[in-house]
């Protein structure tokens, strides 16, 4: 019964990207590329969250229960983000889901990522500007974190593609 139970909400979510006709116009690229399309059924599995919307632009989708971001850029320019907005230190269930939803995005080992992740964070504690970036086979990481007025966190992880980030990240 529950085999099937889990399967719906894929379903629902690929026959909403399916159908969904405001941002047929980037069916290539985007949001509506095929890629993106599997990256958004194995968020929904991986992680239980439901689709909400696509973004006017196209290229990002946004899922709610519990609530994350995905960006498709294009091919290669793939990430997803998640918030927290309570404290400056999110619990660890927080992080193990963020590491869940970044490896059906990167296919990295959730566990490699979720240490990466806690790496990340406590870099963007220390740092001024409040912000770290991390890279690791197949995944780069980038983190904000801050304890000032309530604190918040923000954590995305991208494709770690360095030919296809080219002109978009300045050299270290």
């Amino acid at each position: 019964m529950w085999k099937g139970m889990k399967c719906l909400p894929i379903v629902l979510a690929l026959a909403v990207i399916g159908t969904t006709s405001g941002t047929q116009a980037v069916a290539d690229n985007g949001a509506q590329s095929a890629e993106c399309k599997e990256i958004t059924a194995r968020l929904i599995e991986l992680t239980g969250t439901t689709f909400d919307h696509y973004s006017p632009s196209g290229d990002n989708v946004f899922f709610k229960k519990p609530d994350m971001h995905l960006s498709c850029m294009n091919h290669r320019i793939t990430g997803v983000s998640l918030n927290w907005d309570d404290s400056g230190f999110p619990p660890n269930a927080w992080f193990t889901l963020l590491a869940t939803a970044g490896k059906a995005v990167t296919g990295v080992d959730a566990r490699t990522l979720e240490s990466a992740s806690h790496k990340c964070h406590r870099a963007a504690l220390k740092e001024k500007s409040e912000l770290a970036d991390l890279d690791i086979p197949n995944a780069k990481i980038e983190c904000q974190a801050f304890t000032r007025d309530g604190g918040g966190v923000n954590i995305h992880i991208w494709i770690n593609d360095h030919e296809a980030r080219k002109g978009i990240e300045e050299p270290k």
